[in-house]
């Protein structure tokens, strides 16, 4: 019996304006529409004594919050890249979730996107350009660029040539850990899906969904310490 394994990155379904849609592009587009929905819905009537749905959902967010400044250690902060971090928090896990659905993996039309290099790279890019541009804002650009330029010695210029490398490997590493983890459960769960049908996945599927969900709270987790250290102002 063939097992189809899927690619490192997502088939083309088709092309509109020199876009290429993958189908874990299209899926992730479908998760960001669906994000935005629910929380349009969660707050289409804000009221002072919410109601059940919108409770659950500042519910979410309060938690979240709670989580990732205990992280960061400055509520300023904490205020400033909540709006990133909790995004992709809820973005990453919907994505990472679809992994679970019957289908998904096994047919090349479903593929969640997380299973996709360009997506997982693409966020890691993102996030840690909206960090180097939110510290550029901060601290100006000459402070900025003190962090990498740094002209005492030969040996401190070399260091700082070493910080701005270390800055392009930790986004290549943010991208490939989130990538790697959810790949490998793909294919995992191909694979005992064609091996032993059935009962069998279920215990891989649960674990799948521990997996989604600890990717999504590692990778914002370290998009918030990430921000911190980068924002920090050089005494």
């Amino acid at each position: 019996m063939d097992i189809h394994t899927p690619p490192l990155f997502g088939e083309t379904f088709f092309s509109f304006l020199g876009i290429d849609f993958t189908n874990t592009f299209i899926l992730a587009i479908f998760c960001a529409l669906l994000l935005m929905a629910l929380f349009l819905i969660g707050f289409k009537k804000k009221e002072i004594i919410p109601g059940k749905t919108q409770n659950f959902f500042e519910f979410i967010l309060e938690s979240l919050f709670s989580l990732f400044d205990s992280m960061s250690g400055d509520r300023k902060k904490t205020e400033e890249i909540f709006p990133l971090v909790a995004t992709l928090f809820i973005f990453i896990l919907i994505n990472n979730l679809l992994e679970i659905l019957p289908g998904v993996g096994v047919f090349p039309f479903l593929r969640a996107p997380s299973s996709d290099l360009h997506f997982t790279l693409a966020l890691a890019i993102f996030s840690m350009g909206f960090i180097h541009f939110s510290a550029i804002k901060k601290l100006g650009g000459g402070n900025y660029l003190k962090k990498f330029i740094i002209l005492d010695s030969p040996i401190m210029f070399f260091v700082g040539i070493l910080e701005g490398i270390g800055e392009i490997t930790k986004t290549a590493s943010l991208g490939i850990r989130l990538f790697g983890n959810l790949f490998a459960g793909e294919i995992l769960l191909v694979v005992i899906s064609f091996m032993i049908p059935f009962i069998a996945p279920l215990p891989f599927l649960g674990l799948e969904i521990f997996v989604g969900f600890i990717q999504a709270l590692v990778f914002s987790s370290l998009i918030t310490v990430f921000y911190v250290f980068t924002t920090a102002e050089e005494h």
